[in-house]
């Protein structure tokens, strides 16, 4: 027993370590989206759906089974003759041609699919991607933030130790870097929490990390609320129409009668009057002939209400489409408005902002060692440029993401 718990205990250890030097693979933007592209799941199954209804396309020419009848016996005379009989209903051509065409849609519609499916997935690997790089920058500034606490810290205590400062100039400080350390964990464990959901949109085996750094994203080269009409759901959603427009001429056609085309080879054993001559026919003698008839359907009713089913059907995807279009454009309005209002604040943080963070931190320490102001003061100003610094990353984020939203709407991947 013991034997067996040191060799589990010896595996979790081996894990554990194989997991921790298991170095993350660094992707840029370009190549985390090809990489999921490539390997998601919900490509290939949209895939899969486009060979999917190209082969159902082929069954729009189905005209269905051949009957094949063989009779034998007494049915003519007193000798044993025999008949086969052929007989083919082939739909009305309307129903076949309505068949091809619906068929034809359904491809358009997977294939329209699949371009959806992609513009989602790459809209979510974008969007994770950049809130990774946000996560880094984050992670660099709450750094400097530690090390300039810490320094603060060792500084207090050193004045208190040597009766310059008091014990809550000395606790404030130690506070602040303890504050600091713990927004650095939250902030690692966001990090290890985008990463898992990037690793699995790219579903690789090994964890994958951001090989770049986080930076203002260029506009769309055009925002015209017209290309709106190249939004891939758009379209998909339209395509449904179609579809669906297509399914109700075929249930409409259904209601056709089917043409029957078939033929006959059989004996007739006996004596027949040919010319006024009694001829004897042998059984080995062949017959034949053919037939032309409708299958027409006696009842209707069942047929016309799959045709009105697919009207309400057709009614019901025009509805959807026309209502998803009110709401796009809804959306792009307010992501456009959300440009703006992000554009705005992130050109305060660059123009003056920044500067003057940057300022207020330098002059603060300089004036703090020269025991020129108090540890409240400079606290004050090292709080108020770390909340500047913090809040340009949190700015800057967010203006990059109002750009991936217009982007996926515009359907731009």
């Amino acid at each position: 027993m013991k034997l067996i718990r040191k060799e589990l205990l010896f595996a979790s250890f081996a894990v554990m370590f194989f997991v921790a030097v298991v170095p993350a693979q660094k992707l840029t933007l370009d190549e985390a989206v090809q990489t999921a592209l490539k390997n998601n799941p919900s490509i290939k199954s949209a895939e899969h759906q486009i060979d999917y209804f190209k082969e159902i396309k082929k069954t729009g020419t189905d005209i269905g089974k051949l009957s094949a009848t063989w009779m034998h016996g007494q049915y003519n005379s007193v000798y044993r003759d025999n008949n086969l009989t052929l007989l083919q209903n082939i739909p009305f051509p309307t129903t076949l041609f309505n068949q091809v065409q619906l068929g034809r849609e359904q491809v358009f519609g997977a294939e329209q699919n699949l371009i959806v499916q992609k513009n989602n997935l790459v809209f979510e690997v974008r969007t994770v991607y950049y809130q990774l790089l946000y996560l880094g920058a984050n992670k660099n500034l709450l750094l400097s933030q530690d090390s300039l606490y810490a320094d603060f810290a060792r500084a207090s205590a050193l004045r208190f130790k040597t009766g310059e400062s008091n014990l809550l100039e000395k606790t404030t400080a130690e506070t602040q870097l303890m504050e600091i350390q713990n927004l650095k964990r939250q902030n690692d464990a966001d990090i290890n929490i985008a990463q898992s959901r990037l690793q699995a949109l790219l579903k690789s085996e090994t964890p994958v990390d951001v090989a770049e750094v986080l930076a203002k994203r260029s506009l769309p080269t055009d925002l015209d609320s017209t290309l709106l009409q190249n939004n891939p759901t758009l379209k998909l959603a339209r395509q449904e129409i179609r579809i669906n427009q297509k399914f109700k001429q075929v249930e409409r056609s259904r209601a056709l009668p089917d043409l029957m085309v078939g033929g006959f080879v059989q004996s007739l054993t006996g004596v027949q009057s040919l010319s006024g001559q009694d001829v004897f026919f042998p059984r080995s003698h062949r017959f034949a002939g053919f037939q032309l008839g409708l299958a027409i359907p006696l009842w209707i009713r069942p047929h016309l209400a799959r045709a009105k089913a697919a009207s309400f059907q057709e009614a019901m995807t025009r509805n959807n489409a026309e209502n998803y279009e009110v709401m796009l454009t809804g959306n792009f309005a307010q992501a456009e408005r959300e440009l703006e209002k992000n554009n705005a604040t992130l050109n305060y943080f660059e123009t003056s902002a920044l500067n003057n963070a940057q300022l207020l931190l330098s002059q603060a320490k300089k004036a703090f060692n020269a025991g020129e102001i108090s540890y409240v003061e400079f606290l004050q100003a090292l709080k108020s440029s770390i909340t500047i610094r913090s809040n340009y990353l949190q700015a800057l984020n967010q203006y990059n993401q109002s750009i991936l939203k217009i982007e996926f709407l515009l359907g731009k991947f």
